[in-house]
């Protein structure tokens, strides 16, 4: 590059294609008359743009006709790659309009004229727009590789919104700042200023730097061996090729506008105006040679190759080139899910392989494993917790404090996992911390005729469950859950609030669930997967699963906290049938109109309704809200008939307490069973609760509404006399 620039140097110097007459001074005071005739687009500048314009123009549009072609491109990053392509095919109008106009009228257009100001707009916002977009990539990938577990909510709208606020605003600021009009390189864009213009190589050193770590991010977040070595292989050959290329364009172009700058500002040397072409011909190169490239994207690489043969050989190429909607990316999220799912199980079902009688050959499937032991310091404690607890745990339960801060380090490498030899599991390598362990131990005890957790976790098992697994689903918090094979246990992420809280309250906890008759849903284990290589953490939970059968047996759901505002989900006088109430958890106001209360015996009522309020009193005094009483209506009576081994009578057998699956006597529901828990429980009143109590109320304009956030006091108060003492 460094020669051909020096040839062309000599060249033009001995062709006087440059002259020292073309040099303007940037710091005379000129008018938009002088400066339109000072300004001079070269012959050779309009030659080329003019003639490579438009053939810039139709790679870039190409590559936007695909979009448009086949649906499935559109989303991420897709959607990203199209908006960087029509950046760079306004850009290709924009020259070739400013050539077309300097031919026609043999000088440039007026700084301030409209011409030039409506022009140097479209400029600025395809720069920005190109630019962004490219940021926004890099961001994309990023958060593709280190969320498996998470939903960011409305991901792909921040993600433009990002993008199209510095489209917009950064031409604005231009236009009221008067920073748009004639540039030193004869377009429209922002305007020419002396002196030394440090914000193009700020600009692209940082893009720079945000490109080269995502690589680098990239290679640390996929695994290094033979399932991903074909992903990395695709991306290198796309994406190095990718960042070299508009790393090198973009320095060009920012080295020839600094040189220009200073020519402008001190040089006044004619044979130094190359700079300015070699900047347009980069400028130009930008939508050609990246587009090219873009080519190899491996989100639009398949469409377009069925595209271009459709064109050119006109080929009967059908639309619908896909089956499905995955592209390079979401394969590489889907199977990295996949993979920290497996460890995830693999791991848990190491820890509850105590809960069994652990023959020889058990233990040879967790050969992957070393275990450290650890405690952690005593700031978990909850102060509250007396002496008479930590006396009644000692004798009761022969615990004491160090057994709820105990930590179990297991070790997991990534040779895979082989059972049976019928298929081999990859596995990350990470630490998996196992917090508590004999606590959860005895919990996990208390409920052993309704859970077998190393059963439920079995890796084989549980494959076509991952398999189908498409993503989190945890509701507005985007929490990932996975059900296991067998429908009895949950895996739930947990954010490290959550795992603060129910640490610091883990003791008044296990005394509550061991010493009273309680629905709330229990926890059968937490654990944080910290993967090395990426040094990234998740945290998660092992909790019952309240349908304990498939869910194709579930009539309704509901979700009750005993509030009315926003806590309807069906709409007025609008129909849904019965198949369509299966899908949706509904909430406290279609309760009321569809149910009204309970339909269960006499002998469960005063049992459930006290239950109820014991265990709303414990959230209570350890300072917890937001819990909701889960109630899901399953038709045994399907099920039994499809199982024949089910019997009416043993029902209550699959439970650690008849309170959790009481049967419905309404006569027109035959074979219904209310299946009750408390769940969501580990939210503390925090000042994020507080605001949005207090904006909901203000945004309605009433103070007195019943907001679901409430202060722990008042929400199990609340709780006791609408759900406890209503619905019961």
């Amino acid at each position: 590059m460094i020669k051909l620039i020096i040839y062309f140097l000599l060249l033009s110097s001995a062709l006087g294609i440059y002259s020292d007459d073309d040099v303007f001074y940037c710091y005379d005071n000129l008018t938009d008359e002088e400066l339109s005739e000072k300004i001079i687009v070269q012959p050779l500048d309009q030659y080329i743009f003019l003639i490579v314009s438009p053939l810039a123009f139709m790679c870039t549009i190409f590559i936007t006709y695909s979009f448009i072609k086949y649906p499935n491109t559109r989303k991420m990053p897709g959607d990203i790659v199209f908006f960087i392509s029509l950046s760079d095919a306004i850009l290709c109008i924009h020259w070739f309009v400013t050539a077309c106009y300097y031919t026609t009228y043999g000088q440039n257009p007026l700084s301030s004229g409209l011409f030039c100001q409506i022009n140097s707009m479209f400029s600025i916002f395809a720069g920005t727009g190109e630019v962004s977009y490219n940021v926004v990539f890099c961001i994309y990938i990023r958060l593709t590789l280190k969320t498996q577990f998470k939903v960011i909510p409305k991901l792909p709208t921040i993600l433009h919104s990002l993008a199209w606020l510095a489209m917009i605003s950064i031409p604005l600021l231009a236009k009221f700042t008067d920073k748009n009009g004639l540039s030193i390189f004869g377009t429209c864009s922002f305007k020419y200023h002396p002196g030394f213009p440090l914000a193009g190589i700020v600009l692209v050193f940082l893009y720079t730097l945000i490109s080269l770590y995502t690589i680098w991010y990239f290679n640390k977040a996929i695994p290094d061996d033979e399932k991903y070595r074909e992903i990395k292989d695709t991306f290198a050959k796309y994406y190095y090729r990718y960042i070299k290329g508009s790393c090198i364009i973009w320095t060009c172009e920012a080295i020839s506008f600094t040189i220009a700058g200073f020519n402008c500002s001190y040089f006044h040397e004619g044979f130094l105006l190359i700079f300015i072409t070699i900047g347009n011909s980069a400028k130009l190169c930008t939508p050609i040679v990246l587009s090219i490239l873009r080519y190899n994207d491996p989100t639009i690489k398949d469409q377009v190759k069925r595209l271009w043969r459709k064109v050119w050989r006109r080929d009967n190429v059908q639309s619908e080139f896909l089956d499905d909607d995955a592209n390079f990316y979401d394969t590489i999220h889907q199977n990295l899910k996949f993979d920290q799912v497996n460890t995830i199980i693999f791991g848990i079902r190491a820890v509850c392989k105590s809960d069994v009688k652990a023959e020889v050959s058990i233990q040879d499937e967790f050969d992957q494993i070393n275990i450290l032991r650890r405690y952690t310091d005593y700031k978990f404690q909850n102060e509250t917790v007396s002496n008479n607890d930590n006396a009644k745990l000692k004798s009761n339960y022969n615990l004491d404090t160090d057994d709820f801060i105990e930590e179990i380090l297991y070790e997991i490498d990534n040779k895979g996992s082989q059972n049976e030899n019928t298929v081999e599991l990859k596995l990350l390598q990470s630490t998996f911390t196992v917090y508590a362990p004999t606590i959860f131990q005895k919990i996990r005890e208390r409920d052993k005729n309704m859970i077998n957790p190393f059963k439920s976790f079995d890796l084989i098992a549980n494959q076509d469950q991952i398999k189908q697994f498409k993503g989190p689903d945890g509701g507005k918090g985007g929490a990932f859950f996975f059900f296991t094979h067998d429908n009895k246990l949950i895996i739930k992420t947990l954010s490290d609030q959550e795992l603060a809280v129910i640490r610091k309250n883990l003791i008044p906890y296990f005394l509550h669930l061991s010493e009273n008759e309680t629905v709330i849903s229990p926890i059968y284990g937490i654990y944080k997967l910290f993967r090395q290589n990426v040094e990234e953490s998740i945290n998660v939970v092992v909790m019952r699963n309240a349908m304990q059968i498939p869910s194709m047996y579930r009539v309704r759901t509901y979700d009750i906290k005993g509030s009315e505002h926003s806590r309807q989900v069906l709409k007025k006088n609008k129909k849904t049938n019965d198949i369509e109430l299966k899908k949706i958890t509904l909430k406290d106001i279609d309760f009321q109109n569809l149910e009204q209360q309970l339909h269960i015996p006499q002998q469960y009522r005063e049992r459930l309704r006290k239950c109820l309020i014991n265990d709303a009193n414990f959230f209570s005094k350890i300072k917890l809200m937001d819990y909701s009483l889960l109630i899901i209506k399953m038709d045994w009576y399907s099920y039994s008939q499809n199982n024949p081994h089910i019997k009416e009578a043993d029902i209550p057998n699959y439970f650690s307490s008849d309170l959790l699956c009481i049967p419905c006597i309404n006569a027109v529901e035959r074979g219904i069973y209310y299946h009750i828990a408390i769940i969501d429980y580990l939210q503390e009143w925090n000042a994020q609760k507080i605001i949005e109590k207090h904006t909901k109320k203000a945004i309605h304009v009433n103070i007195a509404l019943d907001t679901s956030a409430q202060n722990p006091d008042d929400y199990a108060k609340r709780f006791i006399e609408k759900v406890a003492n209503v619905i019961i």
